[in-house]
């Protein structure tokens, strides 16, 4: 059962753990460094950023302490936005409801905060994900309607102003499996992938600066790539 069907409140269907007890006492979630990205619905709210979760439980919004671990992917949100987020705590799934990121609240009814860990669609809240070094995470705005699934953009690292490289873009399956993505488009660029999932493009700037992709496409949840100009 995915997570955005587990529970419907005022209409929509939203993220919680579907089992409580997940970080009763007795167990331990140890602090991790994580990366953290969070895509709202029409634009990222924040850029992956590297943050290292803490010890401890976050008590925020009616959670009692002792349940929701600080090393979680709640305490990696609460780390990454310097805690500009709210939720509302049920102590029957002992989680969190997310209602608002970085100022963004979805409609009840339309959308939602999903959550991504390494690509995969979590079926569990954000307090019962236990986080591994190096995970990346990703908050985004699903849509209740149609489910959503996150793009991945790669680029070179470097390229040469005029001259042509190619720009790739897949998309990721609930359980994180990447597959050629037609049609995603870029900020500022000409044309969409093809069935490879491939673009050619060329920057014609001389200036030596950082360039960064931003691949969009209706129905999936955006990614970005930088390409260094030299």
């Amino acid at each position: 059962m995915k997570s955005r069907s587990i529970l419907a409140l005022s209409g929509a269907s939203l993220a919680l753990a579907v089992a409580p007890g997940v970080a009763q006492a007795g167990q331990t979630v140890t602090v991790q460094k994580v990366s953290v990205r969070i895509e709202g619905a029409a634009k990222t709210l924040q850029a992956a950023r590297t943050v290292q979760t803490k010890s401890g439980f976050i008590t925020k919004f009616g959670a009692p302490a002792g349940v929701c671990p600080a090393a979680s992917a709640a305490g990696a949100l609460n780390a990454a936005t310097n805690g500009s987020w709210k939720a509302k705590f049920y102590s029957s799934f002992n989680d969190y409801l997310i209602s608002s990121i970085l100022g963004e609240t979805p409609k009840v009814k339309t959308g939602y905060w999903g959550i991504w860990v390494n690509n995969r669609y979590s079926t569990k809240g954000a307090c019962e994900i236990k986080l591994k070094p190096a995970d990346q995470i990703l908050f985004a705005v699903d849509s209740v309607k149609k489910h959503e699934h996150p793009l991945g953009i790669t680029a070179p690292a470097t390229a040469t102003a005029g001259k042509p490289f190619t720009v790739k873009a897949v998309s990721y399956s609930d359980q994180g499996k990447a597959r050629p993505q037609a049609g995603v488009s870029f900020n500022g660029m000409k044309g969409k992938t093809d069935k490879q999932g491939k673009l050619t493009v060329t920057v014609l700037s001389s200036k030596k600066a950082p360039v960064t992709f931003t691949g969009s496409e209706n129905g999936y949840i955006r990614a970005s790539a930088t390409v260094k100009i030299g």
